[in-house]
């Protein structure tokens, strides 16, 4: 059965000003680490599918002069 909470005898702990400031850079920095990998694969999918649609666009352009050679 859940009750009301006891009073504990920290009542007026306070947490220290060092060990925040410590927890927010750590978590700004993985913050800044996610971007920044985010940023980079994007990037790299981007190269990625360029590359794709470059070798389509040249496998289409052979298989059109094929077609264009055999009709002569």
């Amino acid at each position: 059965m859940l009750g009301k909470p006891k009073e504990t005898a920290d009542t007026d702990w306070q947490s220290s000003a060092r060990g925040e400031q410590a927890w927010k850079e750590a978590t700004d920095e993985v913050a800044s680490r996610n971007a920044d990998t985010r940023k980079t694969g994007r990037k790299e999918r981007e190269d990625q599918e360029r590359e794709r649609e470059q070798e389509r666009r040249s496998a289409a352009a052979k298989r059109d002069a094929k077609l264009i050679k055999r009709r002569r």
